[in-house]
């Protein structure tokens, strides 16, 4: 099993900012530090929602059941109502005062009259973040570490709370405020950060501090960087939160919406648990998928197989051998979190390694069977009946697939083929072959006594998906005497085997169902197990048989497993950044009791971020996911990349009909990911197809193929021409992918500037003059409007009229 040291994650652990990629490494040194300066929420306070706006959906629930909100507004229309009250709140401030910084209290004051009462929702909206937020274990590590080291903390936040109303969210959500010497509000200071009010502030608190020993952390580049920078003070991007177009997180939201909306943080901030000199950027990658992807699918069985075992008093499981061996140190972790006593013992078998010994003869139907497999050859098939030596017959063709056999004409005018079929049926190899089965039965079976003592009381853990080695299991253990009385666990059961299976009598069940009636998660799972299999293995093979040594001890015989080293210290990583993700899991869920549910509750929902890795890879996930090797070793020795090379003609038609194709059968075309692949031809198909549907066929799928293009030429920066909503929402969604806009034409005189980016209103003249200065975006456009295109294109020439430069235009 893997042997990864293991324990809950606490934030009083003094080393644990040290394993944050934001804070460790050689980003700073504590003993340079005389005042430590931090943003409080997405830095030193994370919430259990997918948005910070979606505690008003919270708050009106529970204004609703105080009868303090007007019955007829509902959660979602009180949540827009919040966020308009805060944007008048702050434009009448703006006017009154010139500054837009308010209090919770005047952005009540917009409410409209009767909605509700105001004094006690405000009271409500900061319980209710009291209740939603909680302490970031990293940067709280940090705190303990300058406490310790004597070096006072200041926390600075753009904020319309009050000082108390903050200091009662942080002290609720598990924060020693003895560990913090100031608070500096924007509310109460009458400006913030972005502008360096806060910073100067801050200086003139600690006026003997030198700036230079100064160090802020936080999550927002103007703010917290720039406004930082203005002070003279050095400042630390903390941007685990901030979401990003390479963010799992934004593709989750794309092809599912809000994904574990409570839980969204903290797998953030487990991805970000691996410090940089800690692994190469790829092994970081493999690190993040564990974390955030395999560790929550994995945690959510482990759940689930716990509460069974509660349940039902079973106290000694046996996951399945090689997925064990990531699978059972989990199943160990989280019993002892949930202190429960469980015995975990990993079982060695595997479809080849019952096979034989679940024979009760060997006749046609079993020949078929075996003739079936894929790939297999003539040598390797009678390897897998264990009569090796017959093969000398057959010494020309046992390096031959057993299908190529077919059509291999022998002397006598029968196929190879024909002539193999025959051989196996003859008498004397038939006794060889029913010799070999009771000799692989009896290792089997006394390989099961010897480890489980009573075998025909194992309960199984599996991933899925049809119960094949489970029946062989209980086929053995009835042939050899004894009656079966198994449980077998699956992740991911294919539900009409399956009921079956039950009918018949065994007693098999499945966290998720495919199949008829299945979810979609459990059937694109069962489709494309592949990877998911590959990143839980060890570096050893498949069991193939079992083997008496000369103490009389059996033990089971694995594959040679062809793997490179790479490739295992990605694997490596990847299961590290799994049971890391356990430590923060169990850290919410304390610190949340009776708030957060446990994963086995929701297992659809858990299952999604597998699934959306699946059905809908980023482009870099589908090269390094699909790059991994598959070895199937049941009877023949099957290496290939995931993602193997497809010949061109499947793609002549496009992404959409190469993934129709992938719906034929195997021996037509056989693919194990065919999203992968897709993915791997074409980069953004699949995102763009599921954009298109997210947003009803709207604006964002246009914007983003523009972007595209414009990222595709290898562009850093770029002018927008347009005005209005549409181009407020081109400006921000360039943003979101890394796009720079410096300098926004905005054609409507007199409006007013946003409060947020870091951009400027001009000219189209200033923006030529500007690109003739500078190689910021040089003289290139994107038009940002669906109607005006003629006449901003018109704009555009005439500036530009003489002066031999041919500007670069993108529309929509």
């Amino acid at each position: 099993m893997l042997q990864v040291p293991f324990a809950p994650i606490r934030s009083t652990d003094l080393q644990l900012w040290k394993k944050d990629r934001c804070l460790g490494g050689s980003a700073f040194d504590i003993a340079d530090i005389a005042l430590l300066s931090l943003d409080i929420f997405d830095t030193l306070l994370f919430r259990t929602c997918a948005n910070p706006a979606d505690v008003f959906v919270q708050v009106a629930g529970k204004a609703h059941l105080q009868g303090c909100l007007q019955a007829s507004i509902t959660a979602e229309a009180f949540k827009a109502m919040r966020i308009l009250a805060e944007h008048e709140a702050r434009q009448k401030q703006l006017a009154r005062t010139g500054f837009g910084e308010v209090t919770l209290e005047l952005i009540y004051a917009q409410m409209p009259e009767g909605s509700c009462d105001k004094a006690r929702i405000a009271l409500i909206e900061v319980e209710t973040e009291a209740e939603v937020c909680y302490v970031n274990p990293h940067v709280a590590s940090l705190l303990t570490a300058c406490q310790n080291a004597e070096i006072p903390v200041a926390l600075l936040s753009d904020m319309y709370l009050s000082a108390d109303q903050l200091r009662y969210i942080l002290n609720a959500a598990g924060l020693d405020l003895a560990a913090v010497d100031t608070i500096l509000v924007s509310s109460e200071e009458k400006e913030g950060k972005s502008s360096g009010h806060l910073f100067a502030r801050l200086k003139e608190i600690y006026p003997h501090m030198e700036s230079r020993r100064i160090l802020h952390i936080g999550d927002n580049v103007a703010a917290d960087i720039d406004g930082a920078a203005k002070a003279g003070i050095r400042a630390i991007h903390y941007n685990v939160i901030p979401e990003h177009f390479e963010s799992l997180q934004h593709w989750e939201y794309v092809r599912h919406g809000d994904v574990l909306p409570a839980w969204k943080s903290l797998r953030k901030l487990a991805e970000a648990s691996d410090k940089i000199d800690a692994a190469t950027e790829q092994e970081h990658q493999f690190y993040s998928i564990g974390a955030s992807v395999i560790g929550p699918f994995l945690q959510s069985l482990c759940d689930w197989v716990l509460d069974i075992c509660a349940a039902e008093g079973i106290n000694c499981v046996h996951p399945l051998m090689r997925e064990a061996y990531l699978l059972a140190p989990m199943l160990e972790n989280a019993a002892q979190l949930r202190g429960i006593p469980l015995q975990v013992k990993p079982i060695y078998v595997s479809r080849q390694a019952t096979l034989l010994a679940g024979m009760a003869s060997f006749g046609e139907i079993e020949l078929a069977n075996l003739v079936g497999i894929h790939g297999l050859g003539v040598g390797e098939l009678f390897e897998v009946l264990g009569i090796g030596e017959e093969s000398t017959h057959f010494a020309p063709f046992v390096q031959q697939k057993i299908e190529a056999c077919k059509q291999i004409k022998g002397e006598s005018g029968d196929t190879i083929y024909d002539q193999l079929a025959n051989f196996l049926r003859s008498e004397p190899i038939q006794r060889k072959i029913d010799s070999s089965i009771q000799r692989h039965r009896e290792l089997l079976v006394s390989y099961l006594k010897q480890e489980f003592g009573s075998p025909e009381q194992l309960v199984t853990i599996d991933i899925g998906f049809h119960g094949t080695i489970q029946t062989s299991l209980e086929k053995i253990v009835r042939l050899a005497g004894m009656q079966p009385q198994m449980t077998h666990l699956l992740a991911v059961g294919a539900a009409n085997r399956l009921d079956e299976l039950s009918f018949k009598g065994m007693d098999i069940r499945y966290m998720l169902r495919a199949g008829s009636d299945g979810t979609a998660q459990a059937k694109r799972i069962a489709r494309t197990p592949a990877f998911v299999e590959e990143l839980m293995m060890g570096d050893f093979g498949s069991t193939l048989r079992y083997a008496k040594d000369e103490s009389g001890k059996i033990h089971p015989v694995t594959a040679i497993l062809k793997r490179s080293e790479n490739e295992l210290r990605r694997k490596g990583a990847c299961q590290r950044g799994a049971i890391a993700f356990q430590g923060y899991y169990a850290y919410l869920l304390n610190l949340k009791r009776g708030h957060l549910l446990r994963s086995s509750l929701q297992p659809e929902e858990w299952s999604k971020p597998l699934h959306r890795v699946l059905d809908m890879p980023m482009p870099l996930e589908a090269r390094i996911l699909g790059d991994l090797t598959h070895q199937d070793n049941f009877g023949t020795e099957y290496i290939a990349p995931i993602c193997e090379d497809m010949a061109e003609k499947w793609f002549q038609q496009g992404a959409e009909s190469f993934l129709n194709s992938c719906n034929y059968a195997p021996s037509i075309l056989n693919v194990n990911w065919p999203q992968g692949v897709a993915t791997r031809k074409y980069p953004f198909y699949l995102y763009h197809y599921y954009l298109r549907l997210q947003d009803g066929f709207g604006s964002q799928g246009m914007l983003f193929s523009a972007i595209q293009k414009m990222k595709e030429a290898g562009h850093k920066a770029i002018y927008l021409y347009g005005t209005g909503s549409f181009a407020e929402q081109a400006l921000k969604l360039a943003w979101f992918h890394g796009l720079q806009i410096p300098y926004w034409i905005d054609p409507v005189v007199g409006r007013h500037a946003m409060p947020w980016g870091p951009f400027q209103y001009t000219s189209l003249e200033q923006a030529r003059d500007k690109a003739l200065a500078s190689e910021e975006a040089p003289h290139t456009f994107w038009l940002a409007t669906l109607s005006d295109m003629d006449s901003y294109r018109q704009n555009i020439a005439q500036v530009y009229e003489g002066s031999g430069i041919t500007p670069i235009i993108y529309t929509l």
